[in-house]
């Protein structure tokens, strides 16, 4: 990723998480709740999908879990998956391949069903490593898709760390519908208020993904205007007036 984020909180999760493997619990829980509060509050100081996934990849590295780690996004022109990978190009290279493995064996289709971490087994059998899918979603709607390698070293408090990932990338994907919908919003806005293109002959308007639609079903999808049909001076001279 290009765009750069910076923040101690992260590696509050990884302080935290180490001192509740050696069973610190009530002294360290408020430190990784301060920690995921300032995860929400970075997230939605973002303005577009890479900034969010920065900031996430940051904080699931205060997981220590994964060596290698990247996302994948749902394009909603085709609704296939783009990578938004924060890694190397040769690490880059190596997580592309995994994932479309995993496309292939229909795991990926099956993780994004899910809601918790699905895991696999990649590389020779004699020295496997495992890796991780989990979807990033909010209730029904699939905003993308994460992928790392877990590292072969065993993590601090394994079972509250993959907790706390379900958490970190379900707050995610509630980010990035966030934006979703005020970019929406925002079309939809500057578009009432620029140029509306009309067909000069059915009256048919075209939308910003390049449909057409009747003029009323076009206002009222994008307005809190309700359409009202009358008949002006004119057409009631022209067609209700008898003629003499």
């Amino acid at each position: 990723m290009n765009e750069t984020f910076d923040s101690v909180y992260p590696d509050f999760l990884r302080a935290g998480l180490e001192k509740l493997s050696r069973l610190d619990a009530q002294q360290e829980l408020p430190a990784l709740f301060a920690a995921l509060e300032h995860f929400r509050r970075d997230l939605h100081e973002q303005k577009s999908a890479k900034g969010i996934l920065n900031v996430s990849h940051s904080y699931i590295g205060g997981l220590n879990l994964f060596s290698k780690a990247g996302f994948w996004t749902v394009n909603t022109k085709d609704f296939s998956f783009d990578p938004v990978l924060t890694a190397n190009e040769a690490d880059n290279l190596v997580l592309q391949n995994i994932v479309d493995g995993q496309i292939k064996t229909g795991r990926f289709a099956f993780a994004l069903r899910q809601s918790a971490p699905i895991f696999f087994h990649v590389g020779y059998e004699s020295d496997p490593e495992r890796g991780v899918l989990h979807s990033l979603a909010i209730s029904s709607q699939v905003m993308g898709m994460f992928c790392g390698l877990l590292r072969r070293e065993a993590a601090p408090a394994p079972e509250i760390a993959f907790s706390l990932l379900s958490t970190l990338l379900g707050v995610s994907a509630d980010a990035l519908a966030t934006l979703r919908r005020t970019r929406q919003l925002t079309s939809h806005i500057e578009t009432l208020q620029g140029l509306l293109p009309v067909c000069a002959w059915c009256k048919k308007v075209r939308n910003d993904r390049g449909y057409w639609y009747q003029i009323e079903k076009y206002i009222t999808a994008n307005s809190n205007t309700k359409i009202t049909h009358g008949i002006c001076p004119d057409c009631e001279s022209k067609f209700l007036k008898p003629a003499k």
